[in-house]
């Protein structure tokens, strides 16, 4: 194989498999810092919606990490949100959902097939830009 496709997967192995995806709603809007994003549980008055986001704790090489309880794991998966949102502009998140999943990983080795289970988090949250932050009070 050549040099170039070695790369080309390499690449995708690396980017294809950070756990956070999103769909937009509105217009992005200048990023903001990770730790500037509140969390909320209910949409405020004065919002508006850009991006429903989905994180997950599953392991990705781009943010590599050995979380073992379900908090560490929950708080993973709620890092990866803020950082998506942060970079949409949005200044606030609405939880929607927290779920975990079950990853099964199969390995057939010379002992035989072995089989094992990993617990993730999943969070599911709207993406905001709460106007009531902007505005003086």
């Amino acid at each position: 194989m050549s040099r170039k496709l070695y790369l080309g997967l390499l690449l995708l192995l690396l980017v294809g498999c950070y756990p956070v995806s999103y769909v937009m709603l509105g217009e992005a809007k200048t990023p903001v810092d990770p730790n500037d994003v509140q969390v909320y549980a209910d949409f405020p008055e004065k919002y508006e919606k850009i991006a429903i986001i989905q994180a997950g704790s599953d392991f990705a090489f781009i943010d590599p990490s050995f979380d073992f309880t379900h908090q560490q794991k929950t708080d993973k998966a709620m890092e990866r949100l803020r950082i998506e949102a942060a970079s949409l502009g949005a200044n606030a998140i609405v939880l929607q959902g927290l779920s975990t999943h079950i990853k099964q990983n199969i390995t057939a080795t010379d002992d035989g097939i072995h089989s094992s289970n990993v617990k993730m988090k999943e969070v599911t949250a709207t993406a905001i830009f709460d106007l009531e932050l902007i505005l003086p009070q």
